[in-house]
């Protein structure tokens, strides 16, 4: 028993020989494990390791919604789905071919590919606008300057190595814009890139069947913005599209990616601040041909906060139909009896002359911008970019015009206030003025007679130019230039829209010491008294000189938000961010004032207005003679360069209680007279407008519109 104990103490004294005894158990253990994880579970451990590949993917937040002031759905966002791509561990052919098999399914559905890639809509040439972008993308893309479209499908074609597939040219391209798009957006196991969207269930179907031979090819649920009606609010709200890759550079530390929506013109631009939501995140596995066998949400999507505009819905849509019908009945002859055949194009504004808030805001042409949703087509980008008539262009907020005559009720209140005239004073019309180069009334150049004696009140009632003349020799270019700072003009409102215009006043020169200019005539003065010269104002700036005349002398601040609010807390945001907000994105702070104007000769300005509309002689009585509705108001005829002269009239109701302010400017409308039968259908609809119709209107839209997400 000894000896058998010694034998063990001798071992285990033998350190040599109990490193080589823990070696071999070692060994023996990860043998055993290797078995065990290659023979008898190998297939499974296989199984879950190709399950394991593991992505952060961002979850697309909605926008916010975009309502009117009465709670109508303006832009909203609808459930779609769009095809991604990812560069998945298969060989090259094998993903070549589950390319080949996607653009089959939707091409059988007609759904097109999303791709950045310049080839026409049918995929027969370059979409290039002019050759210097096509000549600096070659360049870009190492592809020589002389290439043809043929050659450069055919670089592609070897690049991608897509030889197999040139048996169908059309075939070819579309793959070859599926590739192009994704080695742009650096495709790979964890980056995809957008090659289709808002495709047609079918194909989602027909995807979602295929998905095992489809490889690295997923369907992803995105919000797609929605413009309920998205023509007749095109130049307010604007549209969201595409970011471009000078917006990525500059936002890309904002929550954006190269696949995000953003705002590009309209309200979805200045508010896209609070417009975007907030993006969520979900970790996906998939398996090594890119297929997910799981899910998880870490970080839920935010819907962006809600913005109620100023503008009615009615109103908005009475004054398109108003103003299109009106251009068309002046261009066919309903009207004069006679065609005006350069009639084509105008601008309507509608404000609450008391507040300053945007009612209406209408231009004609107009666009749909749901095209612009997830990038244009080539076709439809080319058909409004060449329209002659820039259906894009707010004309309410970037157009300038002369205001003719409505100018002179300004150029009465600066006679009256610096004392040039009286309220009581009345002046004989010549026909023919004195002075200057003895310009003509027009009352005298179309019918060889005179408005005979007239007071500031029939001066505006008759448009007497002579008398406006004499008023402009009186006090000089210096007082109209100041009563027309005063009032608002050559300044932009601060509106929070982008591109607004500040105009220009006739013989403003704010760079010189006396802030005029110089040399400077009478005869320029005379011009400049009657709204003519170098006078330029955009219809949203005399909309707010009517309102301050109507409302008794305060220039308000104009603008189209009522209120943003976010919808997850319910929370309003307060009125002071959103104002620094604005100032920051239009670079205007624009603050309301008060005129000081005696009533006396406020009331002489507005009986004119009065008169215009109510009394024979007005110039636009025969508009009015039949309302219930008690309006002032002015025409104006404007000339232009070329063409018919332009068309504008400005007017207030109700006259006792003024609540709104009407300007409309109609492009080569001949007359402001014509010009008022625009703005009558909008006087009327608005005192019409009852809560109990605001209410079932609300209803109705998003009903019609099948607005859900």
């Amino acid at each position: 028993m000894k000896k058998a104990f010694k034998k063990i103490l001798d071992v285990l004294n033998n350190r040599y020989l109990m490193l080589y005894i823990i070696i071999i158990l070692i060994s023996a253990v990860f043998i055993l494990r290797l078995f065990s994880l290659q023979i008898i579970n190998g297939a499974e451990y296989r199984e879950q390791s190709e399950k394991r590949m593991l992505r952060t993917e961002t979850i697309e937040a909605p926008r916010g919604e975009i309502y009117d002031r009465n709670g109508v759905v303006l832009a909203t966002s609808k459930r779609s789905y769009n095809v991604t791509i990812y560069k998945v561990n298969v060989e090259v052919e094998e993903q070549n071919e589950a390319i080949s098999k996607l653009v089959d399914i939707l091409d059988a559905n007609g759904d097109s590919i999303y791709s950045t890639f310049p080839v026409n809509d049918e995929l027969n040439g370059f979409s290039f606008s002019d050759d210097n972008s096509e000549k600096n993308w070659k360049k870009d893309n190492n592809i020589d300057e002389a290439a043809t479209f043929e050659d450069t499908i055919k670089f592609y074609t070897e690049k991608y190595a897509l030889e197999n597939y040139t048996s169908n040219f059309n075939h070819l391209v579309k793959m070859i814009e599926i590739k192009y798009e994704g080695n742009v957006n650096a495709y790979s196991l964890l980056n995809s890139a957008v090659v289709a969207k808002d495709i047609k269930e079918e194909s989602v179907a027909q995807i979602e069947e295929r998905k095992s031979e489809l490889y690295g090819i997923n369907i992803v649920s995105s919000p797609k913005r929605y413009y309920t009606n998205a023509n007749l609010f095109s130049h307010v709200i604007g549209y969201v599209s595409n970011i471009s890759s000078d917006e990525y550079s500059k936002k890309k530390d904002e929550g954006y990616s190269l696949n995000s929506i953003i705002g590009k013109t309209g309200v979805e631009q200045s508010c896209e601040t609070y417009l975007k939501g907030t993006d969520g995140v979900k970790k996906v596995e998939t398996d090594r041909y890119g297929n997910i066998t799981s899910e998880t949400i870490t970080k839920e999507a935010v819907t962006g906060n809600s913005v109620t505009l100023t503008l009615d819905y009615r109103l908005q849509k009475t004054a398109q139909e108003a103003l299109e019908k009106t251009i068309n009945d002046l261009r066919e002859g309903r009207i004069t009896g006679r065609k005006i055949a350069d009639c084509n194009s105008g601008a309507v504004v509608v404000l609450d002359c008391q507040t300053g808030e945007v009612l209406a805001m209408v231009n004609y042409p107009n666009y749909d911008t749901n095209l612009f949703v997830g990038g244009i087509k080539a076709s439809d980008w080319k058909r409004i970019s060449e329209d002659a008539l820039n259906p894009m262009y707010n004309r309410a907020i970037s157009g300038t015009y002369s205001p003719g005559s409505t100018y002179k009720m300004l150029v009465g209140f600066a006679g009256l206030e610096t004392g040039a005239i009286t309220v009581d004073e009345k002046y004989y019309d010549p026909g023919v003025y004195q002075y200057g180069h003895r310009p003509v009334c027009w009352l005298y150049s179309s019918r060889r007679t005179t408005h005979g004696y007239v007071n500031v009140s029939g001066a505006i009632k008759g448009s007497c130019n002579c008398y406006f003349y004499e008023v402009g020799r009186r006090i000089g270019i210096a007082k109209i230039v100041e009563y027309s700072k005063l009032f608002g003009l050559g300044e932009k409102t601060g509106i929070e829209l982008p591109q607004e215009s500040p105009g220009q006043i006739a013989g403003a020169d704010d760079s010189s010491e006396d802030g005029l200019k110089s040399p400077w005539y009478l005869g320029d003065t005379l011009s400049a008294a009657i709204g003519q010269h170098e006078n330029q104002y955009t219809p949203i700036q005399l909309a707010n000189y009517i309102s301050a005349i109507a409302n008794g002398g305060t220039l308000n601040k104009v603008s189209v938000l009522k209120e943003i609010k976010n919808e997850s807390t319910m929370e309003t945001v307060p009125l002071s961010d959103i104002e620094k907000t604005m100032e920051e994105f239009t670079n205007v702070k624009f603050e309301s004032r008060k005129i000081n104007i005696k009533e006396e000769y406020l009331n002489a300005i507005k009986e004119g207005m009065l008169s215009v509309t109510t009394e024979t002689g007005g110039t636009a009585n025969i508009v009015f003679k039949n309302s219930n509705i008690k309006v002032a108001g002015k025409t104006g005829t404007s000339q232009v360069s070329s063409g018919t002269n332009n068309g504008l009239f400005v007017g207030f109701a109700p006259y006792d209680n003024p609540k709104i302010a009407v300007v409309a400017i109609i492009e080569h409308g001949e007359e402001g007279t014509y010009t008022a039968n625009v703005v009558k259908p909008i006087m009327e609809e608005y005192f019409k407008i009852s809560e109990e119709d605001k209410l079932n209107e609300k209803e109705q839209n998003v009903v019609d519109n099948k607005v859900e997400f």
